[in-house]
C-alpha cells in the first residue's frame, strides 16, 4: 500500500510539474509576472521564494498552478489554489492581460505541449532501450472470425480500421472496442500488404482494474510481440507515433463517452491510476514510464476540453477575442469560469466516485 501510495504521487507530481514548468517558461519567456508556481492544489504544505516567485508543494496531489498577474479568472480558482492572498496592484506591462494576443495563446498552450513532449521523449527512450515490440500472429483459432476473413499465423498486424498499431497492447484495443461490428485489418504477410475484413464477436469479460464486466470483442487469434531493435531516428518515429496514437485512443474514447458507446463508468481516477501505476513499478521502470507517458497524454487532451477554468476554456476566450476583435468582459469571464469549476469539480468527484465503487464492491 505504501509503495502504491508512493509510487501515485510520484508519477502524478512529475506529471504535473511537467504541466506547470510549461507555463511557468513561456510566461516568463514573453515577461508576464509569476507570483506562485505550484505543485499540488490547496494549503501549501511548504515553500520557498526565489525573486518574485514562491515555489510551493501544496496538499492536494490532484493538480497545480501557476499563478500569473494580471490575469482575471484567478478570482475564481483562488481558494482551490489555496486561498492565496489578494492584492490589489496597479495594471502593469508585465500583467496577462495586458500581453499580445499570440503571446497568451503560447502561454496557455505551452502546458499541454509539454506533456506531449514527455510522452514523445519518453516512448522514444522506451524503444531505444527496449526495441520496437511488432504484433504478429502467433496462432489462429479454428473457426474463428478471423479464420473466416483469412488471417494466418505470421502475419505481422499493421493497422485496424485505418490506424496504425505499434504494439501487442494496441492491436487488442482496436479490436476490443468493435465487437459485432467489421473491422478492417491490415496485415504484412510475406512483404506484402493484405487486408481483412472480420467481425469481432461480443464476449463477456471481467475487467479486473475496472471492477465490472464489460462486452469486448475477440477474433480468435493469439499474438505475440516480436522485439525490433532501432536506431535513434527509428526510436523518435516510435516515439511521436505512440503518442499520436494514444491521443487518438482517448479523444475516441470522449467521443464514445458522449455517444454511449462506452459507459461513463468507464472513467477512472486517482485510485485506479495509484493501482495502475504500482502494477507498472512492480513490472520495471520502462513500463511505468510508458504507463506515465499515457497518463502525460491524458492530461494533455483533458485540459485541452472547451471548460473555462482548463486550458483549452482560456484558449476558447482567446479564440472569442480574436474573432470579435476584443476580449469578453471580466465579469463574463468570470461567470464562466465558475460554470467550469463547479463542472470540473463535479467530474472529479464522479471519477472518485467511481474508484471508491471498485474498491468496495468488485
Amino acid at each position: 500500500m505504501i509503495f502504491t501510495i508512493g509510487v501515485t504521487i510520484l508519477v502524478l507530481g512529475v506529471l504535473i510539474f511537467v504541466h506547470e514548468l510549461g507555463h511557468f517558461a513561456a510566461a516568463k519567456s514573453v515577461d508576464i509576472e509569476v507570483p506562485r508556481f505550484s505543485i499540488g492544489l490547496g494549503p501549501k504544505m511548504f515553500g520557498f521564494r526565489r525573486g518574485e516567485t514562491e515555489y510551493v508543494i501544496s496538499w492536494i496531489p490532484l493538480g497545480g498552478y501557476v499563478k500569473m498577474a494580471g490575469m482575471a479568472e484567478e478570482e475564481v480558482t483562488s481558494k482551490l489554489e489555496g486561498g492565496s492572498e489578494q492584492t490589489v496592484a496597479s495594471p502593469s506591462s508585465r500583467d496577462f492581460d495586458s500581453k499580445p494576443l499570440w503571446a497568451r495563446v503560447f502561454v496557455i498552450s505551452a502546458g499541454v505541449i509539454m506533456n506531449w513532449l514527455f510522452a514523445i521523449l519518453a516512448f522514444s527512450a522506451i524503444a531505444m532501450s527496449q526495441g520496437v515490440d511488432t504484433p504478429r500472429i502467433s496462432a489462429v483459432t479454428e473457426g474463428s472470425p478471423a479464420e473466416a476473413a483469412g488471417l494466418q499465423a505470421g502475419d505481422v498486424i499493421r493497422r485496424i480500421d485505418g490506424r496504425k498499431v505499434r504494439d501487442r497492447t494496441q492491436v487488442i484495443i482496436g479490436i476490443e472496442r468493435k465487437g459485432g461490428e467489421p473491422i478492417e485489418i491490415v496485415v504484412d504477410r510475406d512483404g506484402e500488404s493484405v487486408m481483412a475484413i472480420a467481425t469481432p464477436e461480443s464476449v463477456e469479460e471481467f475487467n479486473e482494474i475496472l471492477g465490472q464486466s464489460r462486452t469486448v470483442g475477440k477474433v480468435g487469434v493469439a499474438i505475440e510481440s516480436v522485439v525490433e531493435q532501432v536506431g535513434v531516428g527509428g526510436a523518435l518515429a516510435q516515439g511521436w507515433g505512440n503518442s499520436a496514437y494514444w491521443t487518438g485512443a482517448i479523444v475516441q474514447f470522449l467521443g464514445d463517452l458522449v455517444t454511449g458507446r462506452s459507459s461513463a463508468r468507464e472513467v477512472g481516477g486517482p485510485l485506479m491510476i495509484g493501482e495502475i501505476s504500482g502494477q507498472a513499478a512492480r513490472a520495471g521502470f520502462w513500463q511505468l514510464l510508458g504507463f506515465m507517458s499515457i497518463i502525460s497524454i491524458n492530461l494533455a487532451v483533458f485540459n485541452l476540453l472547451p471548460i473555462p477554468v482548463l486550458d483549452g476554456g482560456h484558449l476558447l476566450f482567446l479564440g472569442i477575442e480574436g474573432v470579435r476583435g476584443k476580449a469578453l468582459s471580466i465579469d463574463q469571464r468570470l461567470r464562466f469560469t465558475t460554470v467550469g469549476m463547479v463542472f470540473v469539480m463535479g467530474l472529479m468527484l464522479w471519477a472518485v466516485g467511481n474508484d471508491l465503487v471498485r474498491v468496495l464492491f468488485r
